[in-house]
C-alpha cells in the first residue's frame, strides 16, 4: 500500500512538472495545447477526479460505471478499496488487481466480517446441536418413566377426551377422534353419512302443450343431482270455423290451439227432421176422400201424406148399384102389377 502511494506521489510530481513545462513553452509555441490538455487529464485521472460521483453511482447501482471509472483511473484506488470494503463490486476486484489498480494482497473488510460471522455461526450451531441432544435424552428418559407407570382400567377409561369432530354429510362419513391423556393413545369413531341430501332447484324447463318440461334438483352439499319430468300442458283450443248441421246434412266445428297452432275438426251430425202435426190439405166429402200431410218444422220438407176417408160409408159406385137395383125392383113390381090388372080385366 505504501509503495502505491509513493508511486502516485512520484507520478503526480512528474505530471506537475510536465504541466509547468508545457505552460512555459506553450507561450513560445513549442508545446501544443493538446499536449497540455492530455497532461492535465493524466493528472486528474491519477488522483481520481471522479471520486465524488461514486456515492451517486452506488445509489443507482451503476456497478459497470464504477468498474469503468476504476479501470480508466477516473476513480482512485483508495475510493475503489472503499467501495469493496462496503461489499460492492466484489465481482470486479480480481480484474482491478490484475490491472494494477489495487494491491494484490488487498482483502475487503466485508469478506473478513463474513468469515468471522461464519465461524461464530458454526459455533452457535454446534451449541444448538448439543442442547438438542440433551433435550432428546431428557425427553427419552421422561417417556420411559411414563411408559413404566401403570394405570388401572378405570383410570384409562376415564382419561379419554374428545379432541376432534368432523360432522358427517349426506355423502361422506364423519368421525370423532379421542386421545387418552394418560397413555397418549388415540382412537377414532366413524359417524355414518346421513344420506339426507339438501336438494335445491338448479334448473327448470317449462312444459308446453307439445313438449314435456323438466326440473333439475342438485344437492347443495355434495352436488348429487336428479331430474324430474313435468307433464305437458293442455292445449288452449279456440273455435276458428264452424258450419251448422241441417236436417239432412252434417255440420262441423274447427278448433285451433292459440299457443302451438294444433287444430282438429269435430263433425256435427245432421239433426234429422222435426216432425210437426198432420195438416189437412183436402177436406173429404160424402163420396170423395180428403188428404193430409206431415211436414218438417225446420226445413218444410213433406215427410208423409195420408188420405182422409169420405164421409159416406158407401162409395159412390155402391150407391149407383143400389140405386139401379132399387129402380129395377120398382120397375119389375110395376110390370107385375100391370100384368095382374090385365088378367083381371
Amino acid at each position: 500500500m505504501k509503495e502505491v502511494k509513493k508511486r502516485r506521489r512520484k507520478n503526480a510530481l512528474i505530471v506537475l512538472l510536465a504541466m509547468l513545462v508545457a505552460v512555459v513553452f506553450s507561450g513560445y509555441g513549442v508545446v501544443s495545447e493538446n499536449m497540455l490538455v492530455a497532461s492535465m487529464a493524466e493528472l486528474s485521472a491519477e488522483y481520481g477526479f471522479n471520486d465524488y460521483s461514486v456515492t451517486t453511482m452506488i445509489e443507482f447501482k451503476d456497478w459497470d460505471g464504477i468498474n469503468q471509472g476504476v479501470l480508466a483511473n477516473e476513480i482512485s484506488a483508495a475510493k475503489a478499496e472503499e467501495v469493496l470494503n462496503k461489499g460492492y463490486c466484489l465481482e470486479y476486484m480480481q480484474s482491478w488487481k490484475d490491472a494494477g489498480k489495487i494491491p494484490q494482497d488487498f482483502t475487503p473488510s466485508s469478506a473478513k466480517t463474513s468469515s468471522t460471522g461464519s465461524q461464530s455461526q458454526n459455533a452457535s450451531t454446534e451449541n444448538t446441536k448439543q442442547e438438542t441432544a440433551k433435550s432428546d435424552t431428557s425427553s427419552t428418559n421422561t417417556s420411559t418413566k411414563v411408559e413404566t407407570k401403570k394405570y388401572s382400567d378405570e383410570e384409562i377409561a376415564s382419561a379419554w377426551k374428545l379432541t376432534t369432530t368432523v360432522d358427517a354429510t349426506c355423502a361422506t362419513d364423519g368421525y370423532k377422534e379421542y386421545k387418552n391423556t394418560l397413555t397418549n393413545e388415540k382412537k377414532t369413531e366413524t359417524i355414518p353419512a346421513t344420506g339426507q341430501h339438501d336438494y335445491q332447484v338448479t334448473d327448470s324447463v317449462d312444459a308446453t302443450c307439445t313438449e314435456k318440461g323438466s326440473v333439475t334438483y342438485t344437492c347443495s352439499v355434495c352436488g348429487d343431482s336428479y331430474t324430474e319430468e313435468t307433464d305437458m300442458l293442455e292445449h288452449s283450443y279456440e273455435i276458428v270455423d264452424q258450419k251448422d248441421a241441417t236436417c239432412t246434412e252434417d255440420g262441423y266445428t274447427k278448433y285451433e290451439c292459440s299457443v302451438c297452432g294444433d287444430s282438429y275438426e269435430e263433425t256435427v251430425k245432421a239433426t234429422g227432421h222435426d216432425e210437426g202435426e198432420w195438416k189437412t190439405t183436402k177436406e173429404p166429402s160424402m163420396f170423395s176422400e180428403g188428404s193430409k200431410e206431415l211436414r218438417c218444422t225446420v226445413c218444410g220438407e213433406v215427410l208423409d201424406t195420408q188420405s182422409i176417408p169420405q164421409t159416406c160409408p158407401i162409395s159412390l159406385a155402391g150407391v149407383v148399384v143400389i140405386a139401379v137395383a132399387v129402380v129395377a125392383v120398382i120397375t119389375g113390381v110395376v110390370i107385375v102389377l100391370r100384368k095382374k090388372k090385365k088378367k083381371v080385366a
